[in-house]
């Protein structure tokens, strides 16, 4: 059930570090809209935070950026919120992240980073995965461009989802990465993913599942031990209880890492374009540190080598092997790190975000739907997302299967 209303946004305005706007009035007019739930669909009435790149109507876009503070507040909403209203969620307020969404670590110094006991909660949608794992809402929205979704519910112990771009509207979501960026979602279940896909997509089909699963070999061990453990332990068991699976050397996700292991990501060199007056502004000064050195890094990335990498992306692509075949590999390939190490040393800082980000980047950049599950936890408590990866525009049948292994395995996340 979703927390009543007073409660939720009592709990907002608390975590400061999580929410950057809480729309009282918004939620609690929104409440009083709501009819009887036994006719309405399986969300209504769920509370839903919402990534401050995502428009809501009053309030001002933040992108979690000093510079953008004195920006007018949007005149409406975003697309995908009046869906979720109209479908009956109840919105709580805008959630912190990275700024300008532009880093898989999710600190900010700027307004507060929502760590995970002194563990970095990941990004850049960190305040929309702590909105859910600390059980101030039911449901979460963010943006999902290079792993953004993915990494931080992996180390929350959440279910995460990147769909194939264009699934949902993009009107009202501020860019970061336009051939790249999509709107994601995290929550506690995998029927919660599946429900909250069908508002926002307004495809409420829920086709026959009986996928192969591929382990792919060469990404699970780029993990460490532990975390490649634990994802070969999730797919025998799911054989056991009647998947049909098979190990692989290698897929095309691996492919692609190599791709951008040697060519370098293209949505940064099409982040530092979006912000090319900025970096050239007074104004660049107010930026994370962090974040203003990731950008200019990515400024150098040579034109001609991105041509050629989205060429052979595009190329990659078409090789899925067949629409039924979804591929498994870690989410990150280690748990959470301790934050001051990373964010008290740049270079330390640069390595990790790119290691985070690993494996979450091939799907992005193949344009694939995407899901990660909780599977398990380190020694030390660190939560472990196992990825699944399905054929372009086959987002039901992957949230399906994923439906079905939380029931085959047993998973139980973060939340209650």
């Amino acid at each position: 059930m979703a927390l009543p209303v007073d409660r939720a946004l009592a709990a907002a305005r608390a975590a400061p570090d999580v929410f950057l706007t809480v729309t009282g009035e918004r939620a609690r007019r929104e409440a009083d809209r709501l009819a009887a739930p036994s006719r309405q669909g399986a969300l209504y009435g769920a509370t839903v935070s919402w990534k401050d790149m995502i428009a809501l109507a009053g309030v001002v876009t933040t992108a979690g950026s000093k510079t953008r503070l004195n920006t007018p507040a949007a005149s409406e909403d975003a697309e995908v919120v009046r869906r979720a209203a109209a479908a009956g969620l109840i919105t709580i307020g805008t959630t912190n992240l990275s700024e300008f969404a532009f880093s898989g670590i999710g600190q900010n110094p700027h307004f507060g980073t929502p760590l995970i006991a002194g563990r970095v909660p990941g990004g850049s949608s960190s305040g929309a995965a702590a909105s859910v794992a600390r059980g101030l809402v039911r449901l979460a929205v963010g943006t999902d461009t290079a792993g953004s979704c993915r990494v931080p519910a992996a180390f929350h112990g959440l279910f995460g989802f990147r769909p194939t771009r264009g699934r949902y509207p993009m009107t009202g979501v501020l860019p970061l990465a336009p051939d790249y960026d999509t709107v994601g979602l995290m929550t506690c279940t995998a029927r919660d993913l599946l429900d909250l896909d069908a508002v926002l997509s307004a495809e409420t089909d829920e086709p026959e599942s009986a996928p192969q699963i591929w382990l792919d070999q060469f990404a699970t061990a780029q993990a460490t031990s532990e975390v490649a453990a634990a994802v070969r332990n999730a797919v025998e068991t799911a054989r056991g209880q009647g998947f049909a699976m098979a190990q692989k050397p290698r897929s095309l996700l691996s492919d692609a890492m190599e791709l951008i292991a040697h060519h370098g990501w293209p949505g940064g060199a099409d982040a530092a374009a979006l912000y090319h007056d900025l970096r050239r502004s007074e104004a660049f000064a107010l930026v994370d540190p962090l974040v203003a050195a990731r950008l200019q890094r990515a400024a150098r990335l040579a034109p001609d080598e991105m041509a050629r990498l989205r060429v052979s992306a595009a190329n990659l692509r078409r090789l899925w092997p067949a629409p039924d075949t979804l591929i498994a590999l870690p989410t990150v390939p280690f748990g959470a790190p301790f934050a001051e190490p990373l964010l008290s040393d740049p270079e330390t800082y640069a390595r990790i975000n790119q290691q985070v980000l690993s494996l979450t980047m091939p799907a992005s950049l193949l344009d694939l739907p995407a899901v990660t599950l909780p599977v398990g936890q380190s020694a030390v408590g660190q939560w472990i997302g196992l990825q699944l990866v399905g054929a372009p525009h086959c987002d039901r049948a992957l949230l399906m299967a994923a439906c079905r292994l939380e029931r085959a395995l047993g998973l139980k996340g973060l939340c209650p």
